[in-house]
């Protein structure tokens, strides 16, 4: 059984630049320098935007991942509808590891805020301990998560420089 994992963001910026922020590579890198990624690369296509890296892996999951892992990150966006709101779909998928986080983001326009909700099923598929791993993973992983409203409220303010 998958454990849920979920976390709000604001942004002080209408929804049509929180959406270009998220398919900027700039802002793909960062999020991925602010993680602690030892390497990364970051595109953006029709599809949606991609983030590759190898991050850094939590102390408890080392003996299974070594001393980083890698992770590909796709964060595709439904064209903004006319009241201001779109939905997304999150994939993060680990190559050669039993890991994987799936789900959605909703974004919508409140107060003269941009608020992202993501709500994601995070599974480590481990006979008999992938449950004690997602609960010890979990913590990393809303971090990682909420580097992003840190990188975009940088961003947004100009102080991410190419």
């Amino acid at each position: 059984m998958a454990m849920q994992i979920s976390a709000r963001h604001n942004y002080s910026a209408s929804p049509d630049r929180i959406l270009a922020m998220m398919a900027d590579e700039l802002w793909l890198t960062e999020v991925a320098r602010r993680a602690g990624a030892a390497e990364w690369a970051a595109s953006v296509d029709s599809a949606g935007s991609h983030m590759r890296a190898a991050l850094p892996a939590p102390a408890r999951a080392q003996r299974f991942t070594g001393s980083t892992m890698e992770i590909d990150l796709t964060i595709s966006w439904n064209p903004l509808a006319d009241d201001g709101t779109s939905n997304g779909r999150i994939t993060v998928v680990t190559p050669g590891m039993p890991a994987s986080m799936g789900g959605t983001a909703h974004l919508v326009s409140e107060s003269g805020l941009s608020i992202v909700d993501y709500l994601a099923d995070f599974v480590i598929t481990v006979p008999l301990l992938g449950r004690t791993l997602e609960q010890a993973a979990a913590p990393y992983v809303r971090r990682v998560i909420d580097i992003q409203q840190s990188v975009g409220n940088d961003y947004l303010a100009g102080r991410i420089i190419g």
